[in-house]
This record gives structure tokens, C-alpha cells and sequence, in this order.
């Protein structure tokens, strides 16, 4: 993909009037770092007069912080690959200095190490054409010192003519023509200072990006043994990182070798979460290796498929109990960047013989287009909340119907479901709603087990006689009338790639910690279960409220409880994945949940304690 820099310039930035060249430029690579531009730049500018931001296409205010700065010059570049970007920074800008010093945005140089650069930069006769650099990684106010091993050598002063970077997905290493020294000082990276869902945001996108080039190496075979041999570190560590895409189990065996064989524990609570963070990236390495040379999708679709067989087939004519004719059931159904499933999904609604209403959050991949032309109404509504938003549209879409079903983009009614509820809505009961079950098709497979099934939803209601508790995810809803329960189910199809799968897990455990702090300070506004012996829902949120969030070591009991207690097992590699995942799930809450009750006590957990390295150069030109 080529992109043409704003601004162009084909000469380097005027000095400022009355200074001399510093003798360094700056090269920062950015993507949406609202939160760290600022001290980024208040950094490099006490000892560069010429900074150049790359970004790639940010979303948030990073462009309009960069150009409030003096000296500082944007260029913008849509991403492609890591190599592209890197070699595009060094040799398509044009710098006012002879060196130039990588940094990313949560990087900070302190005066010592700027004074060293200083040093090497003006030497008229410099002994090398790049240097290498230390770096202390920052994380709950402390120095990961074993776990995130110190020394890591990392270029980041070079001469920009004579590096390039090498073509891979990610983890790319500079090639340098002439030699390499290495600087005493080093620098101080702060890389959770954005936020946490952040960081989980972008080793999601960091993890396809590795398992693309993971396929790519298993494909070309083992390392050779000469490679381990080499006399280049750099080779060296490259052949092992090759090995490891051949692993099994990489995430367990990542947390071994940092927090046992590295001595992690020896950086306390920091380390262990470090670990267990890294070692979770790594797992979602694997798992998309393993999506990349399997066809899940494949075997998920056709699965559904055979399950769907008829589920097309025109609404029957016939009239049910005394002629009466069936009544009108209006279909929602919320999205949002629904492409790959709203086609099909409004199509298998339509099976209902009512209006289908798609409720779309402002989608940006097509779905509202999409939705259209199946013969949906869509509904554009600015998403607040999965509560709010789902009982506005109970509120205010048009429906005519007696009966209204509400159906997620990635679920399907099956042939067996849809003449159960035609049979029911006809009837004379005075049955207000239905729960319907859900089987999950994960992988090609009904998962079963696991926790995740039966998984009841009161979906199908009469129009106005239910409404969704005020709970910003994994709402329920709220029958005011008598409700019953359908025997057959519909699907629920994880055909979704796993980094979407993600992605959205991510935005959830955001929310559900968001909900957590609400009760732990009162102020939520959900209606507490007022009896232990209500019902078995009752139950269930009696305890993820006042137990669950207290109960030490989350993610592993929802592990064991999906994986033995409840026979994921029996489900096979799917039953292993989700319940993998979904532990991986628990432990972002619980993460995301500290970092925001930290947060109403006024602590920074990603940058406290480093703070005094870097107050040398905290200060604007």
C-alpha cells in the first residue's frame, strides 16, 4: 500500500531563527496516542530542535496535540506492514540532522541519556553508523526489572542512509551498513501509561500481525543449527524467535521462563501481572497460527448450514386453533460492522413473516448498506450502552407487530424454532414471553458444554411487555407478564475471526469493570436480587455481584469450572479454546476493574514510579 505524506517536503525544516542545529533529529512512529504525545514530545524537544511525527491515521487528538508544538513536523501515512512504516520514516523524510533517534510515544529520554546522544551526535568522527540503547519498562509503579528482562538491547540512535528495517509482519530489526555501538544511559518505556484495554487493544492487533509471520516461518521449516551458532546476537535471537512459532503452548512455557527461570516473582505483583499478560499474548499467538492453517470458518459454516436446512422455506398458510391466523412477529436486531453476517441473518429473521428493524451503531464496514438491500428498515442510533440502547429501539422503531423476537446479527433461528414459535404466538395462552435456548457452533462444532449451554434468553415477548434492566453489558430482560420456555434453539455462530472474537471481549470486560466499580461504590443502578430464593437468576446475579468480584484467582476458577465442572471437555478443541478464552476474558475485568478503582483514588498505575528519570527533560522549548 502506498501513501502520500501530509505534509510533502523534499528538503529538511528550516533551523529556527537564531539557533544552530542540534545535532538530532526525531523520528516519532504514532496510532491514536492522545494520551502520550504530549510528554513524548515535551521530551525530545529538550534536546532535538526538529521532530517528525508519523502517524498512521490516528483517530483521537494525537495530530492535533503534535502540531501545537514548535519544531515539530506531522506527516501522515496509512499503516501497511511495521517495515513499510519504520523504512518510510528513515528514508522518504527528510531530516535537518545527520542522526536521527527512533522513538514511540510512551518512550521517555531522560537528561542523561539526551546528554550522551548529544555527545555522539556532534562528534565530527563518529566510530559507529547506529547505537543500541537499554530500556526500563514501567508497570504499577515499578521497574519490571526480571520479568521484562533487563538489559534489552533495542536501535534507536542511527544514521538514517545506512539502516533498513527487515521485511517481516512485526518484531522487525534493523539492518545496519557499518557497525553497531552501544550508549550506557537508557530509556524509560511506559507501555500501559494509555490504559490497560488499550494495551489489550494493540497486542491483539500485535498478535495477528505475529501469527501471520509465525505461518510463514513454520511453512519454511526449523531454523538451522548454524543460526544458533552465529557470532551476531542478532541472529541468534532471531533463530530463537523462529523456534518458538514451532511451540506448543506458548503462553504457558512464556510464563515459566519470565516469572520462574527469569525471577519475575522478585518484581512482586507487577511482575506476576506482567507475566500473565505477556503469556496471554502469546496464547493468542497460537490460537490465531492455528486459525490461519485451519478452516474454521469453513467447518462452522457448513455445520450451520446443515443445521439451517429449510429454515428459508415461505411461512406456512395454515391457521392454528380455531382458524385464528398466527399473529405478526416483528424481528430487532442490533449491530454494529455486522457485514460479515447481516445478509444472512436478515434473511433468516424474514422467515418470521414480520418487519426486521436493524438497530445499527453507526457502522463504518457497510452493514447498514447491506441491511438495506436484504429488505431491512435500519435504525441509526449513537451507541451508549447494550441496555440502553436495546430498549430504545423497544421504544421508538416502528413496529406493527403483535409479537417482536429480538436477534443478534450472529445468531440464526433454526427451522424446528421458527414452527415452535409460530405454534406458540397462535395459541391462547396468556403467556407473555419465551425464553429460547442457544447452542454456540465454535470451530465446526456444538459446543454443549462448558457453562455455555443451555444458555436462556427471554427473546420472543409480546410488544410492551418487557424491557432490559438498566446494566451496561450481559444485560437480561424483564417480562411483566407470565413467562415460558421454547424447546428447541436457535444458533449462536462464532464464525467471527479470533481478533475480532477479541476485540469485543476487550470492549466488554471494559464495560463489565465499569459495572463493577458502580457497585462497589453504590452507584449502580441495577436492581439487586431482593431474595435468594427468588429463582435461579436471581441467584446467579445475587453472587456475580456481591461474591464473584471479591473471589481471588478468577480466571483460573472459570477455567477449571467450564473445563472439568461443567465437561468442556467433552466438546473437544473447541471446549478447550472457549474455555481458555473466556478465562482470558475474566482476567481483563479483573485487571481493568483495579485500574479504574486506582484511578478514582487519583494513582496512575502505568507511569507512578518512573517519574523521577525522566524529570530532566519534562520541560517545553
Amino acid at each position: 500500500m502506498s501513501s502520500t505524506p501530509t505534509p510533502a517536503t523534499d528538503s529538511p525544516a528550516p533551523a529556527p531563527s537564531g539557533r544552530a542545529p542540534s545535532g538530532v533529529s526525531v523520528l516519532v512512529l504514532t496510532k491514536d496516542e492522545e494520551a502520550n504525545i504530549a510528554g513524548c514530545l515535551e521530551c525530545c524537544a529538550a534536546f532535538s530542535d526538529d521532530i517528525v511525527v508519523l502517524d498512521s491515521e490516528s483517530r483521537d487528538r494525537t495530530l492535533e496535540i503534535a502540531r501545537s508544538y514548535p519544531n515539530v513536523r506531522v506527516f501522515t501515512r496509512a499503516f501497511d506492514t511495521e517495515w513499510r512504516q519504520r523504512n518510510y520514516g528513515l528514508h522518504d523524510v527528510k531530516y535537518r540532522n545527520r542522526w536521527v533517534y527512533i522513538c514511540d510515544a510512551d518512550e521517555r529520554v531522560p537528561a542523561n541519556l539526551a546528554a550522551e546522544i548529544l555527545t555522539v551526535v556532534t562528534d565530527p568522527s563518529p566510530a559507529h553508523a547506529a547505537y543500541r540503547l537499554r530500556y526500563k519498562n514501567m508497570y504499577l509503579g515499578r521497574w519490571i526489572r526480571h520479568a521484562s528482562p533487563y538489559p534489552t538491547w533495542i536501535m534507536r540512535l542511527v544514521r538514517p542512509e545506512l539502516v533498513t528495517y527487515e521485511r517481516r509482519e512485526t518484531n522487525v530489526h534493523p539492518v545496519v551498513t557499518g557497525t553497531i555501538g552501544e550508549l550506557r544511559g537508557h530509556f524509560v518505556h511506559y507501555s500501559f501509561n494509555s490504559g490497560l484495554a488499550r494495551w489489550f487493544y494493540k497486542h491483539n492487533f500485535y498478535s495477528t500481525r505475529e501469527a501471520i509471520e509465525g505461518v510463514k516461518v513454520r511453512r519454511g521449516g526449523r531454523p538451522p543449527l548454524a543460526a544458533f551458532r552465529s557470532g551476531d546476537p542478532m541472529v541468534r535471537r532471531r533463530a530463537l524467535k523462529n523456534l518458538s512459532y514451532f511451540l506448543i503452548g506458548r503462553g504457558f512455557i512464556r510464563f515459566v521462563h519470565m516469572y520462574v527461570l527469569r525471577r519475575g516473582m522478585l518484581d512482586g505483583a507487577a511482575g506476576f501481572h506482567y507475566c500473565a499478560m505477556i503469556a496471554t499474548y502469546e496464547y493468542w499467538i497460537e490460537l490465531k497460527m492455528s486459525e490461519l492453517e485451519s478452516d474454521w470458518v469453513g467447518a462452522t459454516n457448513r455445520t450451520a448450514t446443515r443445521l439451517l436446512r429449510g429454515s428459508a422455506a415461505p411461512r406456512p398458510s395454515t391457521r392454528a386453533e380455531g382458524n385464528r391466523p398466527p399473529p405478526r412477529i416483528d424481528v430487532m436486531i442490533p449491530t454494529f460492522n455486522e457485514a460479515a453476517h447481516i445478509v444472512e441473518v436478515v434473511a433468516n429473521a424474514k422467515t418470521l413473516g414480520g418487519g426486521v428493524y436493524v438497530l445499527d451503531s453507526k457502522s463504518t464496514d457497510g452493514t447498514q448498506d447491506l441491511a438495506r438491500a436484504a429488505g431491512a428498515t435500519v435504525v441509526e442510533r449513537t451507541f451508549t450502552n447494550y441496555a440502553d440502547q436495546k430498549n430504545w429501539g423497544l421504544d421508538n422503531l416502528p413496529f406493527t407487530g403483535d409479537w417482536v423476537f429480538i436477534l443478534d446479527a450472529d445468531e440464526r433461528i433454526t427451522p424446528e424454532l421458527k414452527d415452535e414459535i409460530f405454534e406458540k404466538t397462535a395459541s391462547r395462552r396468556r403467556t407473555t414471553g419465551y425464553f429460547v435456548n442457544r447452542v454456540v457452533i465454535a470451530m465446526g462444532k456444538q459446543v454443549r458444554h462448558g457453562g455455555l449451554y443451555p444458555s436462556w434468553n427471554l427473546r420472543l415477548f409480546r410488544r410492551g411487555t418487557a424491557r432490559y434492566e438498566e446494566r451496561v453489558v450481559h444485560e437480561h430482560m424483564v417480562s411483566t407478564g407470565p413467562v415460558d420456555f421454547l424447546h428447541h434453539e436457535m444458533l449462536h455462530l462464532r464464525r467471527e475471526s479470533i481478533s475480532r472474537f477479541i476485540d469485543k471481549h476487550v470492549r466488554y470486560a471494559d464495560l463489565e469493570a465499569d459495572e463493577w466499580v458502580k457497585w462497589r461504590t453504590g452507584n449502580s443502578t441495577t436492581e439487586p436480587a431482593r431474595s435468594l430464593f427468588k429463582n435461579v437468576l436471581a441467584v446467579r446475579q445475587w453472587f456475580r455481584r456481591n461474591i464473584w468480584p471479591r473471589l481471588p484467582g478468577r480466571p483460573l476458577w472459570r477455567f477449571v469450572y467450564m473445563y472439568f465442572f461443567r465437561f468442556g471437555f467433552l466438546d473437544g478443541l473447541a471446549g478447550w479454546h472457549m474455555a481458555r478464552l473466556m478465562a482470558c476474558y475474566e482476567y481483563m475485568i479483573g485487571l481493568l476493574y483495579a485500574e479504574k478503582l486506582a484511578k478514582l483514588k487519583g494513582k496512575d498505575l502505568g507511569r507512578a514510579g518512573g517519574e523521577h528519570e525522566v524529570i530532566g527533560c519534562a520541560r517545553r522549548t
